[in-house]
């Protein structure tokens, strides 16, 4: 564990034969944050730094990016979930609040339905875990170059000033993560996955929206409101598709005053 007054740590191990990487900070019950396509444990920056002075605050490369490599037959989004309960075993964590943006939050979902009884409360931001067929989803990658970053968020500029990805190494690894993303969407596509069994999830559920987003609109987070038992919905206004970099303070606060009040 990482002292909630030491820096970030991004550790690294061996899982199955490959590189396992993963952000981690503080100490006490788990919090896993899991990162959205193309992205990696960084975008958690502000969470990490925010929420470790109460919590063990795990942000992992999931399979493919950042310094986690791919591993031999996880070929689809839904495949992590059971990748991540495994990890978590390893970390010797055995319940833990999961959550985790765009993709992530499908991971997320997807591993909490596979074995509840590990998973505390769900935080899910911006993600995909019913099917709207009159409400299309972007896949992100299929903007162009000089609409992508207007097409992520609601104000790319405000965006540039908060982003924790600032390195060559950061740009290195974002376009990693794209290509993985890319290729696991070519195995199956965002819509849920079998494995997803939205009827399992009854523990407490924290949604958070982008009012703006245009990859995966609002409409998904009414109607994911709707089908999970215990969730409630926080709308973030002039905020896109990354809620936790866009308005870290609102998610920060929102996280906390669930935690209070479910008790975590």
């Amino acid at each position: 564990m990482v002292p909630s007054h030491a820096p970030i740590a991004r550790l690294t191990a061996s899982w199955q034969g490959h590189p396992f990487s993963w952000f981690e900070k503080g100490q006490g019950e788990a919090l896993v944050l899991l990162h959205g396509g193309g992205g990696t444990g960084k975008a958690w920056t502000a969470q990490m730094e925010e929420l470790s002075t109460d919590y063990r605050v795990i942000a992992p490369d999931l399979p493919g990016f950042g310094q986690s490599e791919r591993i031999p037959g996880i070929d689809t989004v839904d495949g992590l979930g059971s990748v991540l309960l495994q990890w978590m075993t390893v970390l010797g964590v055995d319940r833990f609040v999961v959550g985790g943006n765009s993709m992530g939050g499908r991971v997320a979902m997807t591993a909490a339905s596979l074995d509840p009884a590990r998973a505390r409360a769900l935080v899910i931001l911006d993600s995909v875990g019913v099917t709207l067929p009159h409400v299309p989803i972007v896949n992100p990658l299929t903007l162009p170059a000089a609409e992508f970053m207007s097409g992520l968020v609601h104000n790319p500029d405000a965006y540039r000033r908060k982003t924790p990805y600032r390195t060559l190494q950061d740009a290195q690894e974002l376009n990693q993560g794209r290509r993985s993303f890319a290729a696991y969407l070519r195995s199956s596509p965002i819509s849920p996955g079998a494995q997803l069994d939205l009827a399992k999830l009854t523990m407490p559920a924290l949604l958070i929206w982008g009012r703006q987003d245009q990859i995966v609109p609002l409409a998904y987070g009414h109607a994911l409101s709707e089908a999970l038992p215990a969730a409630e919905l926080l709308v973030i206004d002039a905020c896109g598709h990354l809620p936790h970099i866009e308005e870290p303070e609102v998610v920060n606060h929102a996280m906390r005053d669930f935690f209070w009040r479910n008790d975590l």
